[in-house]
């Protein structure tokens, strides 16, 4: 690379991190984490503790089952009348009352608003009392309860995840999402960004100064690379705090992060990289061809509809990642970021496959650089409100 195309590369970096609107979008994203990962306590904050009222006329305490069944809230014992538990809850001295009678086993939960939590775990309550009369009464053998209530094991083999236990497969399916989400929410936003300050370029002729400074080759790339660069400074801070905001929740403790294995992390790069590079270099050749920020969405939606569907057949892969059609589309090189990966993360890919599917992304790139660097030498300084006219008249004055 020359040294002009480090100057631009330099001065498009600067420019979009003291952005102000990059500083917005940063802090907006880090609220958004810590308000997601933090959502419950947000919640509790809003909410007084529930006050159930129990009226029972059964020997045993059932505010301890209760709790086991998992009502977290405060429990009292009253002595209502049925017309005195409406009144309660209508004057909101209790948010609940249940009048327990044990023979036989029923409830009636009195509530301004439905309580289905509250109902399932009055019922589970209530069955584990009936369960230990009815065996009381009956006079069966605590070993033989215990024998009734031991489950019978099954160990499962799985035979095509390259020998990922349960567990990790767990861990790399939640990572998958993550990252197909990722992949998808980076290019859509900082790909359409790459077409949008390109025809911002153009529209206030500041392109004209610039390629002046360099040629419209090093432009480009400069521009690819330096929001590329910003993209990953924003996102880094994004996963780092929301990971760090997330374990001290306990969010990730059914993830078994720790499962993952390096070669995991290399794809994701890898992965990753080449996907923006791809989708990047094409929006940046589009991007040329619009004078004005206006009209850029005429230009990048077939693109944006390559993303969605290869977000979409993602999604509908992870439960099927081993299918034949989800196989072949791993080798589209607009799918391939998203499908090759998950395939990669879930199953038992041969090297070769992986090979081949990098190879046709490295191949697709550098075609879209050969054809995207042409459109973008004549498309940058072309003034036109239809991008077809200007594709038109780029082939023209190439001829």
């Amino acid at each position: 690379m020359s040294r002009k195309f480090w100057t631009m590369y330099r001065f498009n970096l600067t420019q979009k991190l003291k952005a102000k609107s990059f500083l917005i979008t940063t802090v907006l994203m880090l609220l958004f984490v810590a308000a997601f990962s933090n959502f419950e306590r947000i919640v509790d904050w809003f909410q007084d503790e529930p006050t159930l009222a129990v009226v029972s006329n059964l020997d045993t305490d059932i505010a301890p089952l209760l709790k086991q069944a998992g009502y977290d809230g405060k429990i009292v014992k009253e002595s209502y009348t049925e017309s005195e538990a409406r009144a309660a809850v209508m004057k909101d001295e209790a948010d609940a009352v249940a009048i327990i009678s044990g023979e036989p086993f029923a409830a009636n939960l009195l509530s301004k608003s439905p309580e289905g939590e509250i109902q399932s775990q009055l019922s589970a309550a209530l069955k584990q009392l009936k369960d230990a009369k009815i065996i009381e009464e009956a006079r069966i053998a605590p070993e033989v309860l215990a024998q009734i209530a031991n489950p019978v094991p099954v160990k499962q083999t799985l035979t095509a995840t390259g020998g990922k236990s349960e567990e990790e497969l767990f861990a790399a399916s939640g990572l998958v999402y993550v990252l197909i989400f990722l992949m998808y929410f980076t290019i859509a936003l900082y790909g359409g960004m790459i077409v949008t300050e390109v025809a911002n370029e153009k529209s206030s002729r500041v392109m004209e100064l610039l390629i002046s400074a360099a040629s419209p080759i090093e432009h480009m790339f400069a521009k690819i690379l330096s929001i590329a660069t910003a993209s990953l400074i924003q996102l880094s801070l994004f996963v780092a705090f929301g990971y760090y905001s997330a374990s001290r929740t306990g969010m990730l403790d059914n993830l078994s992060l720790d499962s993952l294995s390096v070669s995991t992390f290399i794809y994701l790069f890898v992965f990753f990289l080449l996907g923006y590079l791809l989708y990047a270099t094409i929006l940046a050749s589009l991007g040329s061809l619009v004078s004005r920020v206006e009209d850029a969405q005429q230009v990048t939606l077939p693109v944006i509809m390559l993303l969605v569907a290869a977000f979409m057949i993602s999604m509908f892969s992870l439960n099927s990642p081993a299918n034949q059609a989800v196989t072949v589309l791993s080798f589209v090189p607009f799918f391939t970021p998203m499908v090759m990966f998950l395939r990669v993360m879930l199953t038992d890919v041969p090297a070769w496959q992986v090979g081949l599917s990098l190879v046709l992304m490295v191949a697709s790139i550098a075609l879209a650089v050969f054809i995207g660097t042409r459109f973008y030498r004549g498309g940058v300084l072309f003034y036109g409100s239809n991008p077809v006219k200007q594709l038109r008249r780029i082939l023209a004055s190439r001829e």
